[in-house]
């Protein structure tokens, strides 16, 4: 026990004071830094973080004001407001439900700013200024857990920055060491950083390995002028919306279908906007409503009437899996709004349960989920999902539909002669109804061309008819309307769905960048056992999400691919030829400028290099050229004669006094092996130089 407490004693006893400045300003930077990405998080609100980053200054500065003095009373007052934090963020624990991620977030982000600022009125040693920036490290890993942007990247970097700066300074300060070199710095930061990219490109795909209570958020929007009534026109979360029409094209969310009918008449161009990201366990259609009823140019819906759920989140639906036959895989999706869109909560078939910021929420007898708020940038809601992913042989093996039902989904505005002889002579070989639907797709994806750019619908025209025995040219409202009238001619229940197809994949942040440009129509067909199950002629929506370094790579690949090599490699051509002859010439004019003497002086220490004999700092010519032997000490004194003594050699001379000296070599007495041949006259240093210049 004794020897315990003297452990326990050497552990708390003082230490020396750290005198130096740069470690205490670099390790205050990491923590202000730490806070700095808090707020931007929305963990911390502005005003506080202000605050805590005066006190931090503050602090920092009065802990080195009194370093060398042991202030009892600042000591119990830290220990004080530290142990008072601790207990405010139990306290706050005991009123969160159990995997409430979000409840535990913010208030740790608040415990660990609180004992960073107290902290920062006693860091006198060295010790204490690296817990500081050990402080910071974990108030960046609670802030970077909620981060959906490569906006935090700068913070992250900054935070690095600053921490290297620290343990460089810690390293000086260490019992009066210098700084290392900054070559062997920049090197541990090359080697730290290819391990980190090593690791990042061999990382597998993120799985969701338990389930949590999500981040929701309502963004700026506020309460729907209406029960269950499509919003989100035009760019404003709660202006209600109107359909698109071929006077004024796109409508909610930059899309046609989001407004509780679908004109496939209209003509609308979607842009880059991006409009959310998407975190899910697995990629897949992102549904917002389907439509059961089609007059030959709009689908619209008959199943008008809404469920509403209170109680707040976690909102269950009701039976989102009541028709699956076998388990079904858990999908976890986060949307993240970036842009104002309709007020459809979006979902993966099968949802279960939601998250969703709000009192209440509107289920449709489809299973469409309407918010009862606009939603704007910055709302955030979850869905967890029971995807029902048959296989093609389960699918084939389905029993035929329940047409009786379902007769909704077989209605047709006209018998469509045309086009049930078609889908029969496509279908001709398919004996079930997986078979059927797959020889349509494929028979679509042969014949018909994927083009936004489409002449108006006239008035009074099938779109169907138009398309399957026109140009057979259109885009996702053109191709799945044929599709869903062709399955209906052949007695297979089909709707419409619409909302969004998974956007490229950021590896970093893991997340789907879903742009405007993705929302989609495609088709689902009734399979007795497993209910709606969709299907797409145009888009291919991936069967996992991908590895962030097999992605990186790609992208990676792709962007190498699109550089100019050519004339890039012709720019680096010509600036490496211009280099050359820029260093050439330097050369020839050094030479030209120095006269016989010196030249041979040139010569002599080239020799002497070569053969692993350099000239040393304060040996005079003479003394080099009798190390180096044989007829080196003549060269020797014909440049001192020329020096010093008014000689003058011919050019013949000096060629022939040279030859002779480079093919005898150099002695090896010299402790060097002889080297004969011509050597190059490169422009070297002189250690003492030639004044006279007559020779």
């Amino acid at each position: 026990m004794t020897g315990f407490l003297e452990a326990v004693r050497r552990a708390n006893a003082p230490k020396p004071p750290e005198h130096s400045v740069r470690l205490r300003v670099a390790s205050a930077a990491t923590v202000v830094v730490a806070v700095g990405a808090a707020a931007a998080e929305s963990e911390l609100s502005g005003p506080t973080a202000v605050l805590a980053v005066a006190l931090i200054v503050t602090g920092m500065a009065f802990s080195y004001r009194y370093r060398r003095r042991s202030l009892g009373w600042v000591k119990v007052a830290v220990a004080v407001a530290a142990s008072l934090a601790m207990v405010w963020f139990v306290h706050r624990l005991a009123g969160i439900a159990p995997g409430d991620m979000t409840g535990v977030e913010n208030p740790l982000t608040v415990m660990l700013t609180a004992v960073l600022v107290v902290h920062s009125f006693h860091v006198p040693a060295r010790r204490d200024l690296l817990f500081a920036v050990a402080g910071s490290a974990a108030l960046m890993a609670v802030a970077g857990s909620q981060a959906v942007d490569m906006r935090f990247g700068s913070y992250t970097l900054g935070w690095a920055l600053c921490g290297l700066w620290a343990l460089v300074e810690l390293g000086a300060s260490a019992d009066g060491a210098s700084r290392p070199a900054p070559r062997r710095t920049v090197g541990a930061v090359a080697g730290v950083s290819m391990a980190a990219i090593t690791l990042f490109l061999v990382l597998p795909a993120p799985r969701a390995a338990l389930r949590l209570d999500f981040r929701y958020s309502p963004g700026p929007g506020g309460t729907v002028p209406g029960t269950g009534t499509r919003a989100g026109d035009t760019g404003s979360p709660l202006e209600l919306s109107h359909p698109g029409s071929t006077e004024n094209g796109t409508r909610v969310g930059g899309y046609l279908g989001f407004a509780g009918s679908l004109d496939t008449a209209a003509r609308g161009r979607l842009g880059r906007t991006l409009v959310m990201q998407v975190r899910a366990a697995v990629p897949t259609f992102w549904i917002g409503e389907t439509f059961d009823r089609w007059d030959g140019q709009t689908w619209s819906s008959t199943l008008t009437s809404t469920l509403a759920l209170s109680g707040g989140s976690p909102f269950s639906i009701p039976g989102g899996t009541s028709e699956l036959s076998g388990p079904a895989q858990p999908d976890l999706q986060t949307f993240y709004v970036a842009d104002a869109t309709a007020d459809l909560v979006f979902h993966a078939d099968g949802a279960r349960q939601v998250w969703f910021p709000a009192s209440k929420l509107f289920v449709g007898q489809d299973g469409s989920v309407v918010s009862p708020i606009g939603i704007g940038k910055g709302a955030i809601y979850t869905v967890e999902s029971a995807v029902n992913l048959p296989s093609p042989a389960q699918l084939r093996a389905a029993g035929p539909p329940p047409t009786g039902s379902l007769g909704t989904y077989l209605q047709l505005p006209k018998p469509y002669d045309s086009v049930r002889q078609l889908a029969r002579s496509v279908t001709t070989g398919a004996s079930t109804e997986y078979d059927t639907v797959q020889a349509l797709i494929s028979w679509i994806g042969a014949h018909t061309r994927y083009s936004l750019d489409i002449p108006p619908l006239p008035r009074g025209t099938d779109a169907v008819d138009a398309f399957l025995f026109g140009d057979r040219t259109g885009y996702c409202e053109q191709i799945s309307t044929a599709l869903a009238v062709m399955l209906r001619s052949l007695g297979i229940p089909a709707r419409e769905a619409v909302g969004y197809v998974p956007g490229p994949y950021n590896p970093i942040t893991d997340l789907y960048q879903v742009r405007a440009e993705d929302a989609h129509a495609w088709v689902q067909a009734y399979f007795a056992g497993y209910g709606w199950v969709s299907f797409d002629p145009t888009a291919v929506v991936p069967d996992a999400n991908p590895s962030p370094g097999a992605t990186a790579l790609h992208l990676a690949g792709r962007w190498l691919a699109s550089l100019p090599w050519v004339p890039l490699g012709a720019a680096a051509a010509a600036a490496g030829g211009v280099a050359l002859l820029v260093r050439v010439g330097r050369g020839r004019r050094v030479r030209r400028l120095l006269d016989p003497a010196q030249r041979a002086a040139q010569r002599m220490e080239i020799a002497g290099r070569r053969a692993g004999r350099p000239r040393g700092p304060s040996e005079t010519i003479l003394e080099f050229a009798a190390a180096l032997g044989h007829d080196w000490p003549a060269v020797a004194g014909a440049i001192q004669a020329c020096a010093y003594g008014g000689a003058h050699l011919s050019r013949d001379e000096w060629t022939a006094l040279l030859g002779a000296a480079e093919r005898a070599g150099v002695d090896q007495r010299a402790g060097v092996t002889g080297r004969r041949g011509r050597l190059p006259g490169l422009v070297v240093s002189y250690h003492r130089p030639v004044r006279d210049r007559r020779c």
